[in-house]
C-alpha cells in the first residue's frame, strides 16, 4: 500500500509544473512534448542577445569552418564560454564593413572598363582580391 501511494506521489510531481514543485531557481518554458525545461539564457548581454537573432553569414561560416579545421580543442572552449554563435556574427559585421572599404578603394585603384570580355575579367578579379584580403585580415584570425 505504501509503494503505491508514493508511485501516485510521483506520478503527479512529473504532471505538475515546476512552480507547483517549488522549484522557482529558474523560468521555464514548456517543450511541445508537454514538460517543462528552464529557460536559460545564452548569455546576457543585450548586444549580444541583438546579435544572436541574425543569421550566421557568409564569413562566420567561413571562419566557423576554418576553427573546426585549424584549432578544435578551441572551438570545444568556445562552445563552454557560450562565444561559439557570437563571434561569426561579430565577424560577419567587421568582414562586410571591410569588403565594402577595399572595394570603394579597388574601384579608385582601377576603374571599370567598358569593354564585355574586360569587365568581366575586372568584376572576377576585384571579387578575388578583395575575398582574400578579407579572409587574411579578418577571418583567419583567432578570437578570444
Amino acid at each position: 500500500m505504501n509503494e503505491n501511494r508514493n508511485f501516485n506521489e510521483d506520478f503527479e510531481i512529473e504532471q505538475a509544473g515546476p512552480e507547483d514543485v517549488g522549484c522557482d531557481l529558474f523560468e521555464y518554458e514548456i517543450t511541445p512534448e508537454g514538460t517543462y525545461v528552464p529557460k536559460i539564457a545564452y548569455t546576457s548581454d543585450p548586444e549580444e542577445e541583438k546579435l544572436l537573432k541574425k543569421p550566421i553569414r557568409r564569413w562566420g561560416r567561413a571562419w566557423m569552418k576554418w576553427m573546426e579545421a585549424e584549432y578544435p580543442a578551441d572551438v570545444d572552449i568556445l562552445v563552454c564560454e557560450c562565444r561559439w554563435q557570437i563571434i561569426p556574427r561579430e565577424i560577419d559585421i567587421e568582414a562586410e564593413e571591410r569588403f565594402n572599404e577595399l572595394d570603394e578603394i579597388y574601384r579608385k585603384d582601377h576603374p571599370r572598363p567598358t569593354e564585355f570580355n574586360a569587365i568581366r575579367k575586372w568584376e572576377k578579379e576585384r571579387l578575388m582580391t578583395l575575398e582574400h584580403q578579407v579572409m587574411e585580415e579578418i577571418v583567419y584570425k583567432l578570437r578570444e
